[in-house]
């Protein structure tokens, strides 16, 4: 007969105090067999037995509940359950309310991605799993695996490291890993995780590359990539850098890299946001999420001969504050706000002092037959230390047509009321041409692989400024992904791992 057992009821059962009763008053115990050895302040449950702490359960076949040091011990299979996370496994050792312990032979699936181990150590914040493994491959038996001594996994963040693997295609592991490093949450953060094969490409600067790149972790805090590469036109290359976090809103990027011909360049960048979370769109959400953004954002670049459009530039130091989607009057009527400020110079040019701002108002207006319309204004100023200025004001329209989740259309029109002045930096202006634009990108997903094409093009001579094309292959749990700049003639081949 099933017994249901409450420790409140526990006082006259058993002759608790009142002080263990306080300290055990959230706890719930069901099984089919239930007996106490006060001695040994030891709860024995036996048959279906379920325990429940506030938010906590553990449920198994046979196990033991120490009231003295609150520890449970499953031992002979269990299911952990709280919050998104269900760990089933072998054995169990357990503080239930301080959600702390040990287990072995375990498997368990969060937001898409299923992991494994022969032991784990369960901590508050971190799981730490022994010759373990992990995929985002859903199949009985999936596309691919990563193998690992050691996984450490941070739940609330959605963040793991996996120690000395092995990146498995089926059943061959194919490239060795001594550390790599998976963000669930990277796409929402406008970032790519860090693809297990070598990244592929080419440009006329550097001609056709390869760079290698593996990751190192210290803590959640305090992570990076170091890299080796080749380049056809600057030979071998090579760096590190390094991603740390003061706070969830705080967060800064280190690097430093060389090759034979550039010789060295690095910097350092910080974010500081702050302001309500906001999310971006994009035109390919059936592929990708949509990032997300805080409404402001102060980014503090110190930098040294770091390639920004193949100038070699610096910063000593640069700032620049954004505000992201802000409104006037009415949240229809929106704005994109961004000032900057700081000492800049660019190698065999000139170095200046640089000021000013960009504004950009558009409007959602109402959706109609033909899609989403908006229109836009914007003013961009820059000053100059030597008494040069720059300064662009524009207006345009954009229109936007999703006709399902997997096709969408986008078509736009710039016109330039004035530009008065220019940049004295080769690197503003690069490809700068003040002649109105018509721009259009066509987005589709036919069965498995998502085909992206954008053009813009000069209105006075209709020749084409850009065409870029791009392709993502998803072949279920991992992305392929494929970008060519035909005019810039700029190639890039990537891998990233998915959800199956």
């Amino acid at each position: 007969m099933l017994k249901r057992f409450f420790l409140l009821f526990s006082i006259s059962l058993f002759l608790f105090s009142s002080q263990v009763f306080a300290q055990e008053e959230d706890l719930i115990i069901n099984a089919n067999n239930l007996s106490y050895d006060k001695e040994r302040n030891l709860m024995e449950a036996e048959g279906s037995v379920e325990v429940v702490y506030k938010d906590v359960t553990v449920r198994g076949n046979y196990i033991l509940y120490n009231t003295e040091t609150e520890r449970i011990q499953a031992e002979k299979g269990f299911l952990l359950n709280y919050g998104d996370i269900s760990i089933e496994g072998q054995s169990l050792d357990y503080e239930i309310k301080n959600k702390t312990g040990k287990a072995s032979e375990v498997r368990f699936g969060y937001q898409g991605i299923e992991l494994s181990g022969q032991e784990i150590e369960l901590e508050t914040e971190k799981f730490n799993l022994k010759n373990a493994s992990f995929t985002t491959c859903d199949l009985e038996e999936p596309h691919y695996h990563v193998t690992a001594r050691e996984i450490i996994f941070y739940p609330e963040y959605g963040w793991m490291v996996a120690y000395w693997g092995y990146f498995w295609l089926g059943r061959f592991p194919l490239v060795p890993m001594p550390t790599y490093i998976y963000d669930l949450r990277a796409e929402e953060k406008a970032q790519r995780n860090l693809p297990p094969f070598p990244e592929v490409g080419s440009n006329d600067e550097d001609g056709t590359y390869i760079n290698e790149r593996l990751a190192w972790h210290i803590s959640r805090e305090l992570s990076g990539t170091y890299s080796i590469s080749y380049a056809d036109k600057k030979g071998l290359g090579g760096g590190a850098e390094a991603n740390y976090i003061l706070a969830e809103d705080s967060r800064g990027n280190v690097r430093l890299y060389g090759n034979a011909k550039d010789n060295l360049w690095g910097g350092i960048t910080h974010w500081l946001s702050f302001g309500e979370e906001i999310e971006e769109e994009s035109p390919y959400i059936a592929f990708f999420a949509p990032p997300k953004y805080r409404r402001y954002e102060l980014e503090t670049t110190l930098s040294h001969r770091e390639r920004i459009n193949y100038q070699r530039v610096s910063y000593y130091p640069n700032l620049v504050l954004r505000s992201r989607k802000g409104w006037i009057l009415r949240k229809e009527a929106r704005y994109d706000a961004e000032l900057m400020a700081g000492m800049v110079k660019e190698e065999d040019n000139v170095e200046l002092a640089r000021g000013g701002g960009n504004f950009v108002f558009y409007c959602d207006l109402p959706e109609i037959a033909l899609g989403d319309m908006t229109p836009s204004v914007s003013l961009d100023s820059r000053f100059y230390s030597n008494g040069g200025k720059w300064i662009k004001t524009t207006g345009g329209v954009d229109l936007r047509k999703s006709f399902s989740e997997n096709l969408s259309l986008g078509l736009g029109y710039l016109h330039y009321f004035s530009v008065e002045g220019q940049s004295p930096f080769n690197f503003e202006m690069y490809r700068f041409n003040a002649t109105d634009r018509f721009t259009s990108d066509l987005f589709f997903v036919v069965g498995e692989t998502g085909v992206g094409f954008s053009a813009s093009y000069f209105v006075d001579t209709w020749e084409p400024e850009d065409l870029d094309y791009s392709l993502f292959f998803r072949l279920h749990c991992y992305n392929l992904v494929v970008k060519y700049r035909s005019l810039r003639r700029e190639f890039e081949l990537g891998f990233s791992l998915v959800g199956g």
